[in-house]
């Protein structure tokens, strides 16, 4: 019987790698099923993945993008810059371009150092500590003032980022997590609205979300609010749980840091590598809009069809020793970022962020190891750690 790769809370106790490796080794896409019955396809194997995330014709994301928003689809749908296709995602897009070029990355360089060594000077001293608490406002060091975010909203903003995505730790109970849902989604929706409603600077993410209203056209939507909330999602995420699942790596391997130690700057081959490793993503979920065929399987019109980028990134197909992190890893044709129109438009804003932090972290850690067990999000969605704790020796 094939593995479900629905259920949530193997995702927080369980080495998925292996479950989507043995599915790796099956013809065509895997036949799932949801609880509630809903039947969709699995694609485990790169070439699989990456045929359908650089189809938007085919393969569209104008519903969904996640396997537990299902229904009537995403309430964004068709109005949200990762849930619309073109042209109207182009239309959408091109408003936000100009902020996220490598030129444009570049200015924001010296911005995100400072206030990235400033979160550094909170935790420096201290030998033992929750990585994941103590920097639950890194995302936003990188992201903050580009979405035009008040400093004083980072920390609450950066906690609810996590728990909207549907993940929570084994300490919660079906309940609480519910309520732990709507409490996010609620003070996201709160503190974008605020920030919307107080004329951001037009250099800024949310400064540029009101042209989208234009673009969509739909007036009983508030296009703008939505815009804002999906690049706050899908920044928040990817750096802080590419960097903590590599910190884990570090913690453990002592070749690894002894290598770390010795460089003298983060290139970009580590942050590739770091981002194939955790890929913080674990799928992105995509609708047929006509009968196809992917790997022999007949895709029929409507089907669901989850494109598994964890699995991807460590198909033995493509990478040479895909369960090894090698540091310098090249060539590195990783999807963390995703393919085609839909490939992360932030893409570079978040590799300056982590090479950034890296760079940070070998000026001023002298050694790193784990003091106690990390703890995961139940989660299908998100590869994401709740608790990482740490023990530091400073330089």
């Amino acid at each position: 019987m094939t593995a479900d790769l629905y259920e949530e809370s193997q995702y927080a106790t369980r080495n998925m790698h292996s479950v989507w490796r043995d599915l790796r080794k099956s013809d065509g896409l895997q036949p799932q099923r949801t609880p509630d019955g809903q039947e969709f396809l699995a694609a485990l194997r790169y070439s699989d993945v990456r045929e359908i995330l650089g189809d938007h014709k085919a393969f569209s994301s104008a519903y969904s993008t996640m396997l537990t928003v299902r229904g009537d689809g995403d309430v964004a749908a068709g109005a949200a810059i990762h849930l619309t296709d073109p042209p109207l995602h182009s239309g959408i897009k091109q408003h936000f371009t100009p902020l996220m070029t490598v030129q444009a990355t570049q200015r924001l360089q010296q911005g995100i150092t400072d206030r990235m060594a400033e979160l550094f000077e909170t935790v420096r001293g201290r030998e033992t500590f929750d990585f994941c608490e103590a920097m639950i406002t890194l995302p936003m060091t990188i992201t903050g003032l580009l979405m035009g975010i008040p400093q004083q909203e980072w920390a609450v903003t950066g906690r609810a980022t996590v728990r909207a995505m549907g993940g929570v730790d084994t300490d919660r109970s079906e309940y609480q997590r519910r309520f732990d849902l709507f409490e996010a989604h609620t003070t996201i929706m709160s503190v974008l609205g605020g920030v919307l409603e107080d004329s951001p600077p037009a250099d800024s993410v949310s400064g540029r979300c009101p042209a989208t209203a234009q673009v969509v056209g739909d007036t009983d939507r508030d296009v703008p609010l939505l815009n804002a909330y999906a690049f706050l999602m899908g920044a928040n995420p990817t750096v802080p749980q590419t960097i903590n699942q590599t910190l884990i790596l570090l913690a453990g391997d002592d070749e690894l840091w002894s290598w770390f130690a010795r460089q003298e700057e983060t290139d970009q081959r580590f942050i590739d590598e770091a981002l194939r490793w955790a890929s913080p993503v674990n799928h992105v979920l995509r609708r047929a809009t006509a009968d196809t065929v992917i790997a022999g399987t007949e895709v029929p019109e409507g089907a669901l069809v989850s494109a598994w980028i964890g699995s991807a990134n460590r198909d033995e197909e493509v990478f040479a020793d895909p369960f090894r992190f090698i540091p310098d890893r090249s060539p590195n044709r990783h999807l963390a970022f995703g393919l085609g129109v839909h490939r992360c438009i932030g893409q570079h804003v978040a590799a300056l962020g982590m090479r950034i932090f890296f760079d940070l972290w070998r000026k001023n850690v002298r050694s790193v190891s784990l003091d106690g067990d990390p703890r995961h999000l139940i989660s299908n969605f998100l590869n994401g750690v709740t608790c990482l704790p740490l023990a530091v020796t400073w330089k």
